[in-house]
C-alpha cells in the first residue's frame, strides 16, 4: 500500500505534467490539499518536499508554493550565458557565491590554462539561481594577475564577461565544452537541492579572451532534470 504523501505527491505531479497546474503558477495551499486528500499538513508538506527535490516546484517563504519551468535548453555557442537563458524565458536570475579563495594552480588547472604551477588564480564556487532555486553549481578557476582586485569586482559585478569588457581584455569567449553525466556528491545534491538518485550534467569549459590568453577554466554541475543543453556553431548564428 502507497504512503498517503506519495498519492498526493502522484496527485499534484500528474496536474503539473498534463498542464492543469501551469509554469509560475501556485499550487494549491497545504490546507486546501490536506482536505481534499483527508491527510495531515505534514503529509502535504511531505508530499511538496518530494516535488521540489524533483525540481517540479519551488517554495518561497510566506507566499507558497510555484510550478517551476522546466526543461529550460540551454543553447551553448562561444559568447552565451545560463544566466541570460533565464532572464529570456522571465525566470528571475541570480547568483551566490559559496566560497571564493586566492589559491596558485595546481598541475591540471595549470595545464588548461598553459600557466606555471602555482600561478596565481581565484577559484570561486558558485550557484546559478533561477526564480530561488539552484539550476548550477560552478567551481571557476580565473587568472587572478590579469585583473586587480578581481575578487572584490566579481562579488560587485557578478559577470566575468563584463569585467573583461571593461578592463579592455576584450571579449570572453568559449573555446572548449566537454559534457558528461554522473551521480551527484552529497555536496552537490546539497547545494543543488535535486535528487542523489539523478544524474548531474558536468560541463568542463574554458574561456580565452581577445588577446589569445586563456582566462578561465569552469566545472559546473547542471541539474539535468532542469536543464537541456544544445550546441550551436558559429555558421548557426
Amino acid at each position: 500500500m502507497e504512503p498517503q504523501w506519495f498519492r498526493v505527491y502522484q496527485a499534484v505531479k500528474k496536474a503539473i505534467l498534463v498542464g492543469e497546474l501551469l509554469p509560475g503558477s501556485q499550487v494549491p495551499p497545504e490546507f486546501d490539499l490536506s482536505e481534499q486528500h483527508g491527510v495531515s499538513r505534514n503529509t502535504v508538506r511531505r508530499a511538496y518536499l518530494a516535488l521540489s527535490q524533483e525540481g517540479l516546484i519551488r517554495s518561497v517563504n510566506g507566499r507558497g508554493s510555484f510550478v517551476m519551468q522546466t526543461g529550460l535548453t540551454y543553447e551553448v555557442d562561444a559568447t552565451s550565458r545560463f544566466r541570460d537563458v533565464l532572464d529570456r524565458q522571465g525566470v528571475r536570475s541570480a547568483m551566490t557565491t559559496v566560497e571564493s579563495l586566492e589559491v596558485p594552480a595546481e598541475a591540471d588547472i595549470a595545464h588548461v590554462l598553459s600557466v606555471d604551477i602555482g600561478h596565481p588564480l581565484l577559484r570561486v564556487t558558485a550557484l546559478i539561481l533561477g526564480d530561488e532555486v539552484p539550476f548550477i553549481l560552478t567551481v571557476r578557476h580565473i587568472r587572478a594577475d590579469l585583473v586587480q582586485n578581481l575578487d572584490r569586482k566579481l562579488k560587485e559585478t557578478n559577470s566575468l564577461t563584463q569585467i573583461a569588457l571593461s578592463e579592455g581584455l576584450g571579449q570572453l569567449r568559449r573555446v572548449s565544452t566537454t559534457v558528461a553525466a554522473r551521480l551527484p556528491t552529497e555536496r552537490e545534491a546539497g547545494l543543488l537541492r535535486c535528487p542523489a538518485n539523478a544524474p548531474v550534467l558536468l560541463v568542463q569549459s574554458t574561456g580565452r579572451i581577445d588577446n589569445g590568453l586563456l582566462l578561465e577554466c569552469q566545472k559546473a554541475a547542471m541539474n539535468s532534470q532542469l536543464i537541456r543543453l544544445s550546441f550551436r556553431s558559429e555558421g548557426d548564428r
